[in-house]
Order: structure tokens, then C-alpha cells, then sequence
């Protein structure tokens, strides 16, 4: 069963530029880890954050892909390198939720739009 994994981060300087571009590259570098399905970062434009002003978002093959890409030596050396040194001094300046998604379907590119009862 495919699992979530999102991250919210209160970034010290979230409008820094290349602190957004040493993310996304980071995050672009953690795709390639053994049993990511996707990832996906980017700055929250909204004021509904409470703080957080960056999200990662992941999916993985597994519960168990999700256990070794937390110990993988590149996500390791992203938190350390690129995460960390960027955080706000706030409280709490990291959220992680993991879940799993059991609604992750394919939608059919040859069904139309569907009628409401």
C-alpha cells in the first residue's frame, strides 16, 4: 500500500531564492531514492500555513521504503545540509505526517464527467 509522507517547514528566509532552489534540488535528489513513487516541494503561497511556509510531499512503495528512505544516506545528508541550517528559530519549525493512501487510483482518461444524484 503506497504511503504519504509530508513535511511542513517554517523556513527563516522563505522568500530567499536560493534557499528555495537548494529544496527543490534536494527534494529533486530524494525522487531518486529506492521506493520513492514521487516528491514533489514547493514555498506555501496561502495564510493558511500557521507558520509553516514550505511543504515536501512524498510517496513511497511501502511502510518499509518509507523506514529506509528515512535512514538513506542522501535524505541523512539533505536534513542535515539543505533543512536544517534554513529553519526558523520557532517553535516547532518541522511537521511530518505519514499515512496510508488507500484512495491512490488511476483515473480512466476515457470517463466523462460524472452526474451527481
Amino acid at each position: 500500500m503506497p504511503i504519504v509522507h509530508i513535511v511542513l517547514l517554517k523556513l527563516e528566509s522563505p522568500e530567499d531564492t536560493k534557499v528555495l532552489s537548494t529544496l527543490k534540488e534536494g527534494s529533486q535528489l530524494l525522487s531518486k531514492i529506492p521506493g520513492v513513487i514521487s516528491a514533489s516541494s514547493g514555498p506555501n503561497y496561502t495564510k493558511r500555513g500557521k507558520g509553516y511556509n514550505y511543504g515536501i510531499s512524498m510517496v513511497f512503495e511501502s511502510k518499509e521504503a518509507e523506514a529506509a528512505y528515512q535512514v538513506h544516506p542522501d535524505h541523512v545528508r539533505f536534513v542535515k545540509e539543505c533543512v536544517r541550517p534554513q529553519l526558523s528559530k520557532a517553535s516547532d519549525p518541522v511537521l511530518a505526517v505519514d499515512f496510508e493512501d488507500t484512495s491512490i487510483t488511476t483515473p480512466s482518461k476515457t470517463s466523462g464527467p460524472q452526474s451527481k444524484v
